[in-house]
C-alpha cells in the first residue's frame, strides 16, 4: 500500500512536470543570435516601408500604389487586360531592377545612421532581363514558384498579361540581412519595373 501510494506520488509530480515543461521552456527558448535577428528584421521592416513611402511620394505614385499585407507594394503603370498568372503557369516578363536602398538607413526610426554600399546606387540597374540574350530580351518564369524569392514570387502573381506595373519589395522579402554577392548588398529594398508578354 504505502508503495502504491509513494508510486502515484511519483506519477503525480512527473505529469506535472511534463505538463509544465513547455511553459519553462518558452520562458528563454529564444538565443541570442535569434534575438538579434528578430530585432533587426523588425527594424528593417521600418525603414524599408520609410524608403518605400519616400520614393512614392517622391515621384508622385502614392494614388497608384497597392500594399499587400507582406509589404510588397504593387503600382500599375498600364493594366493589363490578358490572362492572369498563376500558380504553375509560365508568364514571360521584361523587367529591370534597380536598388531602392542599397544597405544605407539615415534618418530611418530606430535604426543608426549607416553610408550604405557606395557601389551601389539608389537607383541603379542590377539586373535586366534586356541582358538574357533572348530575341524577346524577355524572362521566363512559373508563378508561384519556391525557386523565385517571396516578394517577386507575391507580386509575379498579382499580374496579368499584358500589365505594366512596378514593384516594391522590402528587403526581407528579397535578399535580406545576407544580400546576394557580389551584385546585391545586405538589407536591400529592390524596385522592378516588369511588363508582361505572354502567360501560359
Amino acid at each position: 500500500m504505502k508503495n502504491l501510494l509513494l508510486r502515484s506520488r511519483y506519477l503525480a509530480l512527473a505529469a506535472g512536470l511534463l505538463l509544465a515543461a513547455p511553459a519553462l521552456w518558452s520562458c528563454n527558448s529564444e538565443t541570442t543570435f535569434q534575438k538579434q535577428a528578430r530585432e533587426h528584421e523588425d527594424q528593417l521592416k521600418i525603414i524599408d516601408e520609410d524608403t518605400i513611402q519616400s520614393y512614392l511620394r517622391r515621384n508622385n505614385l502614392t494614388d497608384k500604389a497597392t500594399r499587400t499585407n507582406s509589404g510588397l507594394y504593387v503600382v500599375d503603370i498600364v493594366a493589363g487586360q490578358g490572362a492572369p498568372v498563376t500558380s504553375g503557369k509560365q508568364v514571360s516578363v521584361k523587367y529591370i531592377g534597380r536598388f531602392l536602398s542599397n544597405g544605407a538607413h539615415p534618418g530611418s526610426t530606430g535604426y543608426p545612421a549607416s553610408s550604405g554600399n557606395p557601389n551601389f546606387p539608389a537607383g541603379s540597374i542590377f539586373d535586366n532581363s534586356a541582358d538574357n540574350r533572348t530575341a524577346c530580351g524577355c524572362a521566363v518564369f512559373t508563378g508561384g514558384s519556391p525557386e523565385t524569392k517571396p516578394g517577386f514570387t507575391e507580386g509575379l502573381l498579382l499580374l496579368r498579361q499584358g500589365d505594366r506595373k512596378l514593384l516594391l519589395i522590402p528587403s526581407r522579402l528579397m535578399y535580406g540581412p545576407t544580400g546576394q554577392s557580389p551584385s546585391i548588398p545586405p538589407d536591400s529594398a529592390l524596385l522592378f519595373e516588369i511588363e508582361v508578354l505572354n502567360v501560359y
